[in-house]
Formats: structure tokens, sequence, C-alpha cells
């Protein structure tokens, strides 16, 4: 039951202005009346970034709502109530309309999936009556029983939420995104070292692809991946001398989407790693996107900007490039939650590696002459 008053909630007019956002921003609506995706824009994104922070925020807490403060009267005398603006409840009622709207009424749901603390956030509160109101029309007006019992409600399904993330299950599914980084991790290392097997001199240039500021809210995940496979086809095209490459996506509300990619070149037939970035660069910014990209060419002061420095000539025995490489490794594997819920395919890759050459290689001994490690880990 909703009544006129003068008692004003500002998190309705913040909730309605999120909705509106979303709605003409997130979505478009075909000739039939349905909504679809529009990928290019980066507002959903922003806000699924932001209720994801705030839900972690909120689960460390581990507070209810305090009933009693909450509940006050719409006008003086009234005995209608409503729910009085409040951290938490604030929380829960903008988690709920932007996971409600993405995940179940818009076509989001269906090319992109929740964090493990949204999931469970939707198995508990997806049908409150309480925040589905307060979320999509405004905070609603009841008597102080109903207020009681919402209240209670809430902290019900709150308290559910909070216990979920002590499952096991929950606790499996943090683990996934460290495990695939893990995985990638490897995957690099097994890409370096069977191209150092192959040979014995590589040039490493890395280049940082992404979007004019003006653009970047205009490309789509897509659009990205179309260009990222044309870049690479014309490096394998116009350069013989590529052994191998990498790349890993990245997405930030300020940048969109960019790639960070690392070429691997016989350094025994080409030289000059920093012209060689150069060149990738301007074909990514000129050709590929037609004027759309911009690059960073990470060789050029490569040894001044980087502690331990992985990029141009790497010799076989060089361990202090193969530290910058294991950092270089870890940057580029590290877990990066936002790019899981905000990009619905692959956001890292490698080459194929070579066939590792069995029996004695020609030249001086592959092996190192003794065991080292940066850190605590060793190197591959």
């Amino acid at each position: 039951m909703y009544e006129d008053s003068y008692y004003h909630n500002p998190m309705q007019d913040d909730m309605l202005a999120v909705i509106e956002s979303m709605e003409t921003d997130s979505l478009l609506v075909d000739a039939e009346g349905h909504s679809t995706l529009a990928d290019n824009d980066m507002g959903w994104r922003v806000d699924l970034i932001e209720v994801d922070k705030r839900l972690r925020g909120l689960m460390d807490t581990g507070h209810l709502l305090a009933d009693h403060r909450l509940i006050q009267p719409v006008g003086f005398n009234s005995d209608q109530v409503t729910l009085a603006p409040d951290g938490i409840l604030e929380t829960l009622i903008s988690a709920y309309a932007v996971l409600v709207w993405q995940f179940q009424l818009s076509e989001i749901g269906q090319h992109y999936q929740p964090s493990p603390y949204a999931r469970r956030f939707l198995q508990a509160f997806s049908s409150s009556a309480y925040l589905h109101q307060a979320a999509f029309q405004q905070p609603p007006v009841m008597g102080s029983q109903d207020a009681e019992a919402t209240l209670l409600e809430l902290n019900q399904r709150l308290d559910a939420w909070y216990r979920s993330m002590n499952e096991p299950s929950f606790r499996y599914e943090l683990r996934h995104n460290q495990r695939n980084s893990d995985k990638n991790y490897q995957r690099f290392w097994m890409l370096f070292n069977a191209l150092q097997a192959n040979h014995s001199r590589l040039q490493i240039v890395r280049v940082d692809c992404e979007y004019t500021q003006e653009d970047s809210p205009n490309i789509t995940y897509d659009t990205a991946c179309h260009h990222r496979e044309r870049l690479f086809q014309q490096v394998r095209s116009h350069y013989p001398a590529l052994v191998g490459y990498l790349w890993k996506l990245e997405w930030g509300p300020k940048t969109g989407f960019h790639y960070h990619c690392i070429f691997f070149f016989d350094g025994h037939q080409v030289r000059k790693d920093v012209t060689l970035g150069e060149q990738i660069g301007m074909l990514w910014a000129r050709q590929i996107t037609g004027a759309q990209g911009r690059y960073f060419n990470c060789n050029r002061g490569a040894a001044q900007r980087y502690k331990h420095n992985a990029l141009g000539e790497c010799n076989y025995h060089d361990i202090n490039k193969r530290k910058g490489l294991d950092c270089l490794a870890r940057y580029l594997t590290k877990v990066d939650e936002h790019i899981v819920m905000t990009t619905p395919g692959r956001t890292f890759q490698t080459s194929k590696a070579p066939a590792v050459p069995e029996g004695p290689r020609p030249g001086p001994p592959r092996q190192f002459p003794v065991s080292w490690s940066v850190g605590d880990v060793d190197f591959p």
C-alpha cells in the first residue's frame, strides 16, 4: 500500500536513477518489445562491480538491520511508517535493483554469470517483496506490525546469506578464479621454456593495445576480440621471425577493453625490439582499429621503467630476464574478479607451445649451473 506524505527517502531517488540508467543505457528494445543487451555500454559493468564491492564489505561486517531504529512514522501523529535510510538497507536495495535487473529481467543474465557473492544474494533475496517495491517503485508505507515483520524477514534473509558463504561450495567457487590463475601462470612458463628450448636467443616485445578515450565506451567485447584476432593474424603474416605470443584481456571503467600483448621473436633473426613494438603498435592503432586504437610500447625505456626487466633480448642463461619474466607472468595471470564478471569469454591465451627437441643441442650446455629462485618460488 502506498500513501502520499511529506516523508522523503533519499534512497528512492538514488535507486530510481540507477534503474533509469540501466533501462536507457544497458538495454535496447527490439521491434517486438524485448530487451536486448547493449554490450558496448559501460554503465551496467560499473554498477555490477560496485555492487560486488559493497556485498563483500557487507559480508565482512556480518551485521544485521537494527529493528527499532529503522521504523519511522511518515508524518506527525501518523500510524503509518516506513523504513528509514540505513547503510545496510541501502546496500540491500541497490544490490537487489542491479542484480535482479541484470540477471533476471534483462538479457545480460544469458551472457554473463554473477559472482559467488551475487549468486548467493539472489538466492537469499530475489523473492523479497519489500526489496522489489523499494528498488523498482518506492519504499512502501505500511503499518508498524508489517514493518516489524518486514525487518524480521530481511534479517532472516541476511543471516541466511551470511551463512551460505560459510558453505564449502562457496569457498570452492572463490578458489575457481585462483585455479584458473595458477593454470595460466603454468601455461606462460610452458610456452616460454619450450620457446627457449628451440631458440637460445629471444626478442621479447610487449605492446599494450587500448582504445582512445572517445571510442572506448563504444567498443564491445566482440569488437575487441575481432581487432585482437586481426592484429595477431597480421603480425604472424608480416613477421616470419615470430615464434610465440600471448595476450591478456582486461576491462576498466576508464579504459574499457584493452589487451596486454607479448610477442616472442627469434633473436637470431631480429633485433631492435623497440622498433618492433612501435611497428606493432602502429598496426593496431591505425590499420586494425581504424584510428580508434592507441598503444603503449612497453619496450621503450624498459630497462629504466622496470626493476626486473623482462623485455628485449633474452638469452638462455639470462637469469635476470627470467626474474623479470616471472614478475610479468604473475602480473598477467593474477586473479581479476572484475574481468570474470564483465566478460563472457576467454581473457588469457598463449600460442601453442612448440615441441621440445630431444637429444643434445649444438652450442653451450642448456642447463643452469645452479638452482635459483625469486622469493620463495622456484622458476620453472
